[in-house]
């Protein structure tokens, strides 16, 4: 992963400004000539925000029974390494440790009781999936094509899981006005949607 290019577009993603960060993340790997990594472009995952918020208020009616929730964090597998199935992981806690960058240590402080049991897979990514698994990268703009393309993935993710936090408001779910936290696994940059 290329932290540089993620550097351009993470103070959007802290805004939760996905549209800048992703229109960013566009224009650079537009920029460089056409590989595999380019069908992500404008291609959204705000269609499965239904499915997300469905899936985040099941979690949070389990989770109910074991804890009284108050956050939630969830992570997208570490998908260039996991290229069979792109999905994401919650978990549940029962303080709300804040967003602080440079100290999520109480994120870790999780038990079997308090995860999902079933991840949410993200789907419409196959094609992109594919070509983390095959393409050799053999010169440099495929590199910074691969690079760009993650840090649209993440980006697309962190969107999708702002407009799941936007739909339970809309439909008033128990779980709506909780902070959620969310970022891609092993990744050491977290955005917070209240």
């Amino acid at each position: 992963m290329n932290f540089d290019f993620g550097e351009q577009i993470n103070p959007d993603l802290e805004k939760k400004d996905y549209s800048k960060a992703v229109s960013i993340a566009e224009t650079a790997l537009k920029s460089i000539p056409t590989t595999d990594f380019h069908s992500i472009i404008g291609q959204s995952l705000v269609g499965q925000a239904g499915g997300v918020a469905n899936w985040i208020d099941n979690f949070h009616k389990t989770v109910s029974k074991v804890i009284e929730p108050r956050a939630l964090y969830f992570e997208m597998n570490e998908f260039d390494i996991n290229t069979d199935t792109w999905y994401i992981d919650g978990f549940a806690f029962s303080e709300d440790g804040g967003l602080n960058l440079e100290d999520m240590d109480w994120l870790s402080d999780v038990s079997q009781e308090t995860m999902t049991t079933e991840e949410y897979v993200i789907t419409g990514y196959e094609n992109l999936q594919e070509a983390f698994e095959n393409i050799e990268l053999d010169t440099d703009e495929q590199q910074d094509a691969r690079d760009w393309c993650e840090q649209l993935v993440i980006a697309r993710f962190m969107e999708l899981m702002g407009a799941a936090h936007k739909e339970a408001k809309e439909q008033n779910m128990e779980w709506a006005e909780l902070p959620l936290y969310f970022t891609e696994h092993s990744y050491d940059f977290i955005v917070k949607s209240e």
